[in-house]
């Protein structure tokens, strides 16, 4: 009977070891499967992925990262040298941070470009009124949104006070007075706001 019992252990271990190697196989494979990559154009610079800073390098290159299904957002401005002619020296020009917005579906490869900018007047131009394109592995467009950071980062603050404003009143454990944390919320939103008014 212990020869059965033995010979029953040893199958209901490999019958898990094989269960624990399929589960870890299937999970590396749909987390490829899941993940894009994003390459970046060299005229771009980033500076969050997602609310989460990134590190620039000295050299201008393209830039890639990995990204997973859902939406995504981008804070970065165009940078590019060219020769001003009238002057006969070389310009940097540069815009503003602004945002990107979009959402990777099944897309294995997206590349994020400006369109053509050959000279000083099309790139100034590109400043005032940024444009992207987002395309995929098919060479297939990609919806995004853009938009200026001021707008976006007033509209999280607009979100953060209507959430704020819907929480109810805390009670102060060390005096038992009522403690209104929205009208702090409130007041902060407010100070942003005229804050922003001020910088136009």
């Amino acid at each position: 009977m212990s020869i059965i019992t033995t010979h029953l252990t040893c199958l209901n271990n490999s019958l898990i070891n094989y269960i624990g190697a399929s589960l870890l196989i299937c999970s590396f494979v749909s987390l490829s499967v899941s993940a894009a990559t994003l390459t970046i154009s060299d005229n771009l610079v980033i500076r969050d992925i997602d609310n989460k800073s990134v590190e620039q390098g000295i050299l201008s290159k393209p830039q890639v990262f990995r990204l997973i299904q859902g939406e995504h957002i981008l804070v970065l401005k165009y940078k590019d040298v060219f020769e001003d002619l009238e002057f006969g020296e070389e310009r940097l020009v540069k815009s503003d941070y602004f945002v990107v917005k979009f959402s990777v579906k099944n897309q294995q490869e997206l590349l994020l470009s400006t369109s053509n900018i050959h000279d000083l007047a099309a790139a100034e131009c590109f400043i005032k009124s940024p444009e992207l394109n987002l395309l995929d592995e098919r060479k297939q467009e990609v919806a995004l949104e853009l938009e200026t950071l001021n707008d976006y980062e007033l509209a999280k603050q607009a979100t953060k006070v209507v959430t704020s404003l819907s929480a109810p009143a805390v009670i102060s454990q060390n005096n038992n007075k009522i403690t209104n944390t929205t009208k702090n919320n409130k007041e902060s939103f407010l100070l942003f706001i005229n804050t922003k008014e001020e910088v136009k």
